[in-house]
């Protein structure tokens, strides 16, 4: 298969500017200010607002990712704070609430050819923060000054959902390539793919797969990304390509 390669065709907006929908999935009134809908029009990626007193069940799609960004979740018996992490697969449903109300940034995985195989699982991580960091290496080059956290990684497809710090001053290499869709979420700090689409906190960068991207890629003062793919996640570059 020939993949058609696009430049600068990423899309980049912030959670003020994202407007507030509706949203039942989870049996209860809450609202979602949607980052990405999939072709079909169902919910990939978005900012979920459970207001307090909230109960509901989570867990039907065929597979739930869920960072909680701020106020307190309850999930599965359990109370979790900002920076907890969970993943809901196979059909696990779980009974959840938030007394208090909370913020989440929800992700939910399209069914795939390995969609049956997948057991009821839950895995729940109270402090994303206490994963032991380690320093990602790029094309045999480690990146010393970032920190990867892998949140979670799919043994059926490959797909990954980590956490990055980024350090400040940090440059990129130039414009560059991924085989499959990456969504990136700025939970603190700055950082920008180019001089046109400046990020700080609440910022969403969806950077589709082929798309050439980051032409003038920088952090001033460092920060702090959730990033997720849809895949096994490459990066190529290619200095010889310019915007249009």
């Amino acid at each position: 298969m020939i993949e058609t390669f696009r430049v600068d065709i990423s899309e980049c907006r912030h959670d003020h500017q994202i407007g507030v929908e509706p949203f039942e999935d989870w049996g209860s009134p809450a609202q979602v200010r949607a980052l990405r809908r999939l072709d079909d029009g169902s919910l990939r990626s978005g900012l979920i607002a459970l207001p307090a007193g909230w109960q509901g069940t989570a867990g039907d799609a065929p597979l739930t990712q869920i960072y909680v960004r701020s106020g307190r979740f309850e999930i599965d018996g359990r109370s979790l704070a900002a920076g907890a992490w969970v993943v809901l697969g196979g059909g696990y449903e779980a009974a959840c609430g938030s007394a208090e109300g909370c913020e989440l940034i929800a992700i939910f995985d399209a069914p795939c050819d390995q969609s049956a195989e997948r057991a009821p699982m839950i895995e729940i991580n109270e402090d994303v923060f206490a994963i032991e960091p380690f320093t990602p290496v790029i094309g045999g080059k480690p990146f010393t000054g970032f920190e990867r956290r892998v949140l979670w990684l799919d043994p059926l497809t490959g797909a990954d959902t980590r956490l990055l710090r980024v350090p400040g001053g940090f440059k990129g290499g130039g414009p560059n390539w991924h085989p499959v869709q990456e969504e990136i979420f700025c939970l603190e700090g700055d950082i920008q793919p180019d001089e046109t689409r400046p990020m700080g906190a609440g910022s969403f960068l969806w950077n589709p797969a082929y798309s050439i991207h980051g032409f003038a890629e920088q952090s001033s003062s460092g920060c702090l990304l959730l990033e997720w793919h849809d895949g096994p996640w490459a990066i190529t570059l290619e200095p010889g390509i310019t915007r249009p």
